[in-house]
């Protein structure tokens, strides 16, 4: 199981907007195919910066999928991010791979 992370600087005038558009987003992204769980973190990053910071997370099963996301779900939230918030929102992405996990 691969964790695919964009982590997300949303500036404080944009918050609330970017929030309800991007679960409009993800709501579509997670019925795909390739994605067996989506979620929307918000990280406490106890720094005085006004800017908020979300995690987008996804489980995808393998790297042939993640690719295939990578190409089609993910630029294109990309690319929508960019054209409708600018700078008002700024994006990473990790990918790490879950190796074991504990109950």
């Amino acid at each position: 199981m691969i964790l695919y992370n964009v982590t997300c600087n949303v500036a404080p005038e944009v918050e609330n907007q970017w929030l309800e558009w991007v679960d409009l987003q993800l709501n579509n992204i997670s019925k795909s195919e390739n994605i067996s769980g989506t979620s929307i973190l918000k990280l406490n990053t106890n720094s005085p910066t006004e800017e908020a910071v979300y995690a987008l997370q996804y489980q995808i099963k393998d790297h042939n999928t993640l690719e295939n996301f990578l190409n089609n779900e993910d630029k294109t939230l990309k690319d929508r991010i960019k054209m409708d918030f600018g700078e008002a929102v700024l994006h990473f992405s990790s990918q790490l791979e879950i190796i074991k996990k504990y109950q």
